[in-house]
């Protein structure tokens, strides 16, 4: 097991390779992948691992299908090679997801025209089972007929519908623990990983950079830490990190919502928007956007995505309750028979994305960037020795990886490094199997619920518990095992979280290292419990346990029923 802690020294009085600064997917992944190569990386966040656009998506881990349409064969394979490598890296969050559109007419939006389409992108997608586990293979495509696409999505238009086309892509169950195991992996192979400290200046010497200026956001207190290069990896704050100030760079707020009712059994469903939508960079333009309506976690639908341009502060991004009616107006007018109200809202997500232009007057004008970039600064004629990476998709972040490596690793920056650092075996785990043994009947359900989470890393929960045991040897009744019944959470697993995977606020527990809070508010005598929990291993006072939970509860405030004053207003 490793430790994975907050440590200041270890960034002191050495000078590292690398600093990567946003600890997103695409920054988490490069640390591991070039902390694997021998490279020493250090890995900065400003908030929480993967706290920000890498938490608010759909989940959706992409194999490239839609770029049929732009005929991108390249982009295709990026996905395809991205999504396997998801896949094979954590096989416990990275599972297969059935898909469905309806198919119309004989046209472009035909069954004929769909499973041509469909054909060519199995043939290119060949090998996208390659080293998988024989339960996260996906099938080829196939089709269903129009009364199986009635039957699935009850009230669907039914005017020339002709069937529905079905594919296989991949859904994170936890794209917020996916970012953290490979922060935790990069730790593994000897990366530094700090959350929580702001990048404040890049130090620069002759025109190269040297080093970054860093301020503990817990503490207040601001060091140098000296490197070779920086790969700014962060997200909507590329601008402020590369130049100290935000600038005119173009986003747009993504948004999707997370619905208390499951909509549509068995597949995630493709329905078109009702307001035209050109795609300027398709060869073959469908004229709509297409809105994902996804099975989440047995009772719960994912539904989006909406755009709108952003303009303003990344630092003061947020969503409103306006935002959400807006999209549930939507929602409601493509699939009126859902007949969703604000009260069906659990949760939402809310992101930044960079996009290239938008006609204000236009309805759903949004053109996202179509394709990730790498931009090397000291060639464009700004220091030499930074990069940034301006990505657009989750699901490609390990393509962009590779191909950072590629640039860094050429002899102008850092070279090659001989050999490749080994995974380190971490503290030595406690006996088993007094806990083991004192768990009797309850320990098959216990490790199930921890490898469904946890995957291999599922023994780490199980030595703090063990450790806790030693310490108390009680009878392990559920009222001390358990902090939460549902979804469940082990007192063992809040303690690992805590001491083990950095995490320093009630809601990094709620919602990047459980998910207790991804699909509805929990419980005030839930958020009381933890923070009651997490405040004594912390040293929270009464006053710090409220302000933590008032924390997680202001994410919550735009679901909330405006009191009569608030509608006044």
């Amino acid at each position: 097991m490793i430790c994975m802690q907050k440590e200041y020294k270890q960034l002191e009085n050495k000078i590292f390779d690398l600093i990567i600064v946003g600890a997103g997917i695409h920054g988490a992944i490069l640390a591991s992948e070039a902390s694997s190569r021998g490279y020493t990386v250090a890995l900065l966040d400003k908030g929480d691992f993967g706290c920000a656009t890498s938490a608010n998506s759909l989940k959706i881990i992409h194999g490239g299908i839609r770029y049929l349409q732009h005929g991108d064969f390249p982009r295709m394979r990026q996905s395809i090679r991205s999504r396997r490598a998801m896949m094979a890296f954590a096989p416990h969050l990275v599972r297969p997801l059935k898909c469905m559109m309806p198919t119309y007419g004989h046209g472009i939006r035909g069954k004929e025209t769909m499973r041509l389409a469909f054909g060519v992108y199995d043939l290119i997608a060949a090998d996208r089972n390659r080293g998988l586990e024989k339960e996260n293979r996906l099938p080829c495509s196939s089709s269903i007929s129009a009364r199986e696409v009635i039957n699935t999505v009850p009230g669907i238009n039914t005017e020339g519908l002709t069937g529905g086309a079905v594919w296989y892509d991949a859904v994170a169950g936890n794209t917020e623990r996916l970012t953290l195991e490979y922060v935790k992996e990069a730790v593994q192979y000897g990366a530094v990983a700090v959350n929580y400290t702001r990048a404040t200046k890049l130090e620069t010497e002759g025109g190269r950079v040297t080093g970054v200026v860093i301020e503990d956001d817990t503490a207040g207190k601001t060091r140098l830490v000296k490197c070779r290069m920086v790969v700014n990896a962060a997200g909507p704050w590329l601008a402020e990190v590369a130049n100290g100030k935000p600038d005119s760079q173009l986003l747009a707020s993504a948004v999707n919502i997370v619905i208390k009712r499951s909509l549509f059994q068995g597949y995630a469903v493709g329905l078109e928007g009702y307001t035209d939508y050109t795609d300027r960079d398709a060869l073959i333009k469908r004229g709509k956007r297409l809105f994902f309506f996804v099975p989440w976690l047995d009772r719960f639908t994912m539904i989006g995505t909406g755009y709108k341009p952003f303009h303003g502060d990344p630092n003061h991004y947020s969503i409103s309750r306006v935002d959400i009616e807006e999209l549930l107006a939507d929602i409601n007018k493509i699939y009126p028979k859902g007949d969703l109200t604000m009260a069906d809202v659990g949760y939402y997500h809310g992101g930044l994305l960079p996009m290239t232009e938008a006609d204000e007057s236009a309805s759903d004008s949004v053109q996202l960037d179509k394709s990730s970039t790498i931009v090397d600064h000291g060639a464009t004629g700004g220091v030499s020795g930074l990069l940034s990476i301006k990505g657009v998709k989750y699901t490609t972040a390990p393509d962009i990886a590779e191909k950072v490596i590629k640039i860094i690793s050429r002899p102008e920056f850092l070279g090659r490094r001989n050999g490749r650092n080994s995974l380190e075996t971490g503290v030595v785990q406690p006996d088993f199997h007094p806990v083991i043994s004192a768990l009797g009947p309850k320990y098959p359900a216990i490790k199930e619920h921890l490898e469904s989470n946890y995957g291999k890393g599922w023994r780490e929960i199980l030595g703090v518990l063990a450790s806790e045991y030693q310490k108390d040897s009680g009878p392990l009744r559920d009222e001390v095992l358990w902090l939460v019944d549902e979804p469940k959470l082990l007192r063992a697993e809040l303690l690992h979280f805590i001491r083990n995977e950095m995490a320093r606020q009630l809601p990094d527990v709620v919602f990047r290292r459980s998910g207790i809070g991804s699909a509805e508010c929990p419980a005030q005598e839930v958020l009381e419990r933890l923070a009651a929990h997490m405040g004594e291993e912390l040293g929270w006072n009464e006053e710090e346990r409220q302000h933590q939970i008032a924390k997680v509860r202001r994410v919550f405030a735009p679901l909330a029923v405006p009191t009569e004053q608030q509608r006044e207003v």
